[in-house]
């Protein structure tokens, strides 16, 4: 009888673990796995939610989570991230946790090996993003014409910010603020520094794509894409548009005064 009690003891606390594995809890969902990416074939297609599958938004397919969770779904083998937002069910192969869009799965270069191992987290707005970096000070010359071709680097020295799904965005992050208004001094905004040089041409693709005017600043292996010229008036303007296009934050520098003479 004892024995019996055991091992029915034994099962409930392996089944309690299993639900922990597979429920958000308060202290955020987190999960490992493999993830893979819808075909172009499910394009247009009622989602379980309702909604139609666009491809080219961040959203994605869970067993369980509920529609509308935000995740922030990294790939562990180049630690590229993307944020989705649930609004189906799935995958339909239990092996693996997560389907994301084309669109996602593009971020986290999964497009030719279909899959990819990943951890998935309940993404909190508020949380710390990742740094980019503005390796000195000072104003650089800036280029409008993309790079040309160059050494590329391993892709864990790729500084990638996360994308953030349309329709969930917020206005990015200025550090290490927003100006004062009315001064008339003019900024520069750095969406990002790549050592890849097609990261940095495509992250420029989608500010010219949101009406923004970005360039490309060249300091030792990195290309910069940054926002030249920017009235302090206008900075919260570009944060929005930043957020909109599913950047995270930027960082801000004072450009020097023009001379009249």
């Amino acid at each position: 009888m004892k024995r019996i009690i055991a091992i029915m003891i034994t099962g409930l606390g392996c089944a309690i673990l299993c639900i922990a594995q597979t429920q958000p809890a308060n202290t955020g969902y987190r999960q490992e796995g493999i993830a893979s990416y819808y075909g172009d074939e499910y394009n247009g297609l009622n989602t379980a939610s309702g909604e139609k599958y666009d491809s080219t938004k961040f959203t994605a397919a869970h067993p369980t989570l509920p529609f509308g969770t935000i995740l922030t779904v990294t790939n562990t083998q180049n630690n590229k991230q993307v944020i989705v937002r649930v609004n189906d069910r799935g995958p339909s192969k239990p092996v693996r946790i997560i389907d994301v869009s084309k669109a996602a799965a593009e971020q986290l270069d999964m497009l030719i090996t279909g899959t990819a191992p990943v951890i998935i987290e309940e993404h909190i707005p508020s949380s710390p993003t990742s740094p980019s970096s503005l390796a000195s000070p000072g104003i650089l010359p800036s280029q409008t014409t993309p790079p040309g071709p160059q050494n590329t680097s391993t892709p864990s020295e790729n500084l990638v910010l996360p994308y953030v799904p349309t329709g969930y965005s917020i206005a990015a992050e200025i550090k290490p603020s927003i100006p004062p208004t009315g001064t008339g001094k003019r900024y520069r905004i750095q969406v990002g520094a790549y050592k890849i040089v097609r990261n940095a041409i495509d992250v420029f693709d989608k500010l010219k794509n949101t009406g923004l005017n970005p360039a490309y600043e060249r300091n030792g292996d990195y290309y910069r894409v940054v926002l030249a010229g920017i009235n302090a008036d206008d900075v919260q303007l570009v944060a929005e548009k930043l957020g909109i296009a599913g950047f995270r934050e930027a960082l801000i520098r004072e450009e020097p005064a023009v001379s009249n003479e």
